[in-house]
Parts: structure tokens; sequence; C-alpha cells
């Protein structure tokens, strides 16, 4: 299929391109429907776009030089032309993420509020630039499918080798826009419950979006074979420990350990310590463990995929259903000591 969409001017514009601004268009809907919902209007949602674009780009586009400068020659390269290589798409959160927090110091907004109001569209922008991998040979998987019946979308794409034979791999970009799919639905659903009663959250839903992403993200992250591993060049011997692991599954784990902390430790502050707070950080090391130990890292020593994936599948899966669960025993916490959260609007 013809990867190139426009000839214009000279100019050659690929569907990659034009599917991620369908995207971009539909997360900036998406996240002005919510924010003027609550009574704002639209200029810090307006101000988001440029702003979190830019500093997404950038840090997206500097992580994956980083871990993959052989792909580009040099660090200029990188940032003038934009044919080669790829983003890393737990930079771009983290550009749009640090672009909430310049606005809410600028005080043209509520940081939580206005993060609360992007996730379910940050939801679609992700389903969308997965999507876009279809024009392209990013987001495979190295699993090679060789079963007619399953040789076709959404489980495989054909896919040319260096010899210029096809072979069909499995298709992770397609599974990470479905599993995105499944959750913009669960965070709107979210949004929307809590947003229905007297107590309105802030920062919630972001951070089951932070959590929900993370589950998702270490198991299809895993399935890709230009996934950017973690390769340092200045601490070059912690390579043997980290190269095994890929970036986007550092930044999963990190944030799925910050949310389910966050709700742990405010729920010992409203009510006392719990069995079920500490049962939590026990389930954590335990997630840490099937899945970077007997999923990732069997996986890549022993190309078990069935059993490995299933694995850290369904570890990921009791991950994103225990931090929900901390979360509604953090607000359990609070009904019972009659205490309401410090940034929450009543009505």
């Amino acid at each position: 299929m013809n990867a190139i969409a426009i000839y214009w001017l000279g100019a050659e514009i690929r569907w990659s391109a034009v599917i991620i601004t369908v995207g971009i268009l539909a997360c900036l809907c998406m996240t002005m429907a919510l924010y003027r919902g609550r009574g704002h209007g639209g200029a810090a949602v307006w101000m988001l776009l440029p702003l979190g674009f830019i500093l997404g780009l950038f840090l997206g586009r500097l992580l994956h030089w980083y871990f993959n400068t052989e792909l580009y020659g040099s660090f200029a390269r990188a940032f003038t032309d934009f044919s080669l290589g790829s983003y890393v798409l737990p930079g771009v959160v983290l550009g749009i993420w640090l672009a909430a927090g310049l606005e809410g110091r600028m005080g043209l907004c509520s940081r939580d509020e206005l993060l609360d109001c992007l996730a379910p569209g940050l939801c679609l922008l992700i389903l969308f630039t997965r999507l876009s991998a279809f024009f392209d040979n990013t987001c495979r998987s190295r699993i090679l499918i060789e079963s007619p019946a399953w040789q076709r979308l959404p489980f495989a794409v054909s896919t040319a080798d260096a010899a210029g034979n096809v072979v069909w791999r499995f298709a992770s970009f397609m599974t990470e826009a479905i599993c995105m799919g499944l959750i913009f639905e669960l965070l709107l659903w979210f949004y929307l419950q809590r947003r229905s009663t007297p107590r309105e959250p802030w920062g919630h839903t972001w951070r089951m979006f932070l959590l929900w992403f993370a589950a998702e993200t270490v198991v299809t992250d895993s399935t890709r074979y230009d996934s950017p591993l973690m390769h340092f060049h200045i601490f070059s011997s912690l390579n043997a420990y980290s190269s095994f692991i890929s970036f986007a599954q550092i930044f999963a784990a990190v944030t799925a350990l910050y949310v389910v902390l966050y709700y742990t430790v405010r729920s010992i502050r409203a009510g006392g310590m719990k069995l079920w707070q500490p049962a939590a950080w026990v389930m954590f090391a335990l997630f840490l463990y099937t899945a970077g130990y007997l999923g990732e890292y069997k996986v890549q020593r022993t190309n078990m995929y069935l059993r490995c994936y299933l694995i850290q599948s369904l570890s990921c899966l009791v991950l994103a259903v225990m931090g929900y669960l901390v979360y509604l025993g953090w607000e359990r916490s609070l009904s019972r000591r009659g205490k309401k959260p410090k940034n929450e609007v009543y009505e």
C-alpha cells in the first residue's frame, strides 16, 4: 500500500501524518468538550495544544535518539530529518504532562482539572498514533504468524524482510490501538461517574489513565521488535541489567508505582493503617516479579511467547484492577472520617 497520501507543492504528505493529525483533532475536541463542560473557557486547552505538541515531540524524539543513536548518525539529524526513526510514546505523554503543569504554574488553570479532562482524549491520540503504524514498518512484533488463519488484521500484518520475502508478524500496533479504545471507554465512564456526584474529582481520572496505560504498555511494548531498549551511553555498566527492558516499560512501572503509593499513603493519612495498604505494596512487588521476570526476562531467553505473555498479561490486568481498588479504598477512608479532599470542588 502506498504510504503517500498527498503530493502538494513538491512535498509528500504521508498517510501516517494524516492519521496522527486526525488523532490530535480528536484529542482536542474531546478535551475541549469535557473542559468547557465544567464551565470554563477554552483558553487553557488551546494553549495546551501547541505547548504539549512541542514538548511531547521534543521529549519523544530525544528519548528515541538517545536509545537508538545508530539510526540517526547525529543529534542534529534526529530533529531535522523526520523520515528517520520514530518517537518514544511515553516521552510524548510526559511532555504533555509537563505542559499542563506549566499552565498550572502560570495560573491559567488547575493542572489536575485540565489533566482530568485531557485523559480520555489522550487515549484517542495514542489510538490513532498506533493505527498510523499500518503505513510504515514500526510497532511490529518479532513474533512470526505462520498459520494462514491468523494472517490478517487485527492479529498479524505482512512485512517484507531484508531479502524481500513477505512474512507475517504479530500486529503490535493494532493490539495497542484496541487496548487504548477500551481504556478510553473506561476512563470516560470513570470521569462521568464522578462528575455526576457532589464530589468532583481532580486528578483522579489522569491517575487512572497513567495506571491503565502502564498496564497496557508493559505487554504491548514487549511484543515489539523496535522497542527502544535501555542502552545507556555514559553509564554503560548498567546495560548488563537494563538492556532487555525498554524505556516504555520503566516509565510504566514508575507511573504505576506512583499511583499505588499516592492513594495508599493518602488513605493512611485519612484513616490510619489498614491491612489492604501493605497488601497493595506486596501485590505491586509481585507484579514486578511476574511481569518483569516471568514475563519479560523469560520471553527473551526462551521464546515461549504464549506462556510468558499470558503470565505478563494476567499480572498487568491484576495491576489495573488493584490500582482501581486502591483508589476506592482511599475514597472509603475519607467517607468514614467525613473528610473532603483538599483540591475537590463541591456543588
